[in-house]
């Protein structure tokens, strides 16, 4: 019997030696949680994988809420569907918003600009506010194959010396720029009903809009150039459905927050049609 023992003893010092039995440093730990509303893939809690294992993640959404993004290691936050490689210990969350609800923009709201000057504040504060002016932008002239990450708005605002007050992304989540109280620098020239103190000056008077969206060829080869407006994908131009909801009412609580008239909301090729083609042929008015 003794003999037998200790021959089994042998065998597992064996194959433990040889790696044929894993060990804990052999796994992966992986602790997935929800913030919001909505179930994720895989499920709620802890799971352990072979190290190295790329696992996928996907997010689904509740009724009524939306996923924003996710908290953690993972290739892609912003992605619905993305992955991760499991080598250690790992925690990722899922972040889903309630419809219609304004997030606080990337790294939080815009009061000084990359060059060190500082956004002013409207002489009379939100009093000032009587317009609400559309916009469209994208990172297509250098990304054109992937224009729309949330993450790259802060750095094409420093870029080209802009700043706007929100931002609608391609999923209609609404995002906070810069504060109302404060001149977001996004009407530049332009002039309106033929007001002289509305010349070179909406920025005292307008909340900026600005939605994630490229316009048609004809409007944007001036503007991005040829060798990136052939890259775009059809599906990148105009606005989605996610968009206009969000748009609507987005504008409605400002509508009704600082007394803007429906005529009182424009587009920037409206203040500036000899330059400014946004939001474009491809926005439909008739949605506000």
């Amino acid at each position: 019997m003794r003999g037998r023992v200790a021959l089994f003893s042998i065998i597992l010092l064996a194959v433990a030696l040889t790696g044929c039995i894993s060990t804990d440093q052999d796994y992966a730990s992986l602790t997935v949680e929800v913030s919001g509303e909505g179930t994720i893939t895989p499920r709620q809690g802890t799971h352990k994988y072979p190290a190295g294992t790329l696992v996928e993640l996907e997010a689904h959404p509740a009724p009524g809420w939306t996923f924003s993004r996710w908290e953690g290691e993972v290739v892609d936050p912003y992605a619905v569907r993305t992955n991760m490689a499991a080598e250690k210990r790992h925690r990722v969350r899922a972040v889903f918003v309630q419809d219609a609800a304004v997030l606080e923009a990337p790294g939080g709201l815009i009061r000084w600009r990359a060059d060190g000057t500082q956004v002013m504040a409207r002489p009379n504060g939100t009093g000032d506010i009587e317009y609400i002016m559309i916009h469209a932008m994208s990172d297509a002239a250098a990304n054109p194959t992937d224009p729309y990450r949330i993450e790259r708005i802060r750095e094409i605002f420093d870029e080209y010396g802009v700043e706007s007050h929100y931002v609608i992304d391609r999923q209609g989540l609404t995002y906070q720029f810069v504060e109302d109280a404060l001149a977001g620098r996004h009407g530049g020239k332009g002039s309106w009903g033929g007001n002289p103190r509305l010349a070179n000056n909406m920025n005292r008077y307008a909340v900026g809009i600005e939605l994630l969206g490229i316009g048609t060829t004809e409007e944007m080869i001036p503007v991005i150039g040829s060798a990136s407006n052939s890259a775009i994908k059809p599906r990148n131009r105009g606005y989605t459905e996610a968009q206009y909801s969000a748009l609507e009412h987005l504008v409605a609580i400002l509508q009704q927050r600082y007394h803007v008239p429906k005529e009182n909301i424009i587009g920037h090729d409206d203040y500036d049609p000899a330059r400014k083609w946004d939001p474009g042929v491809l926005f439909d008015w008739n949605r506000l």
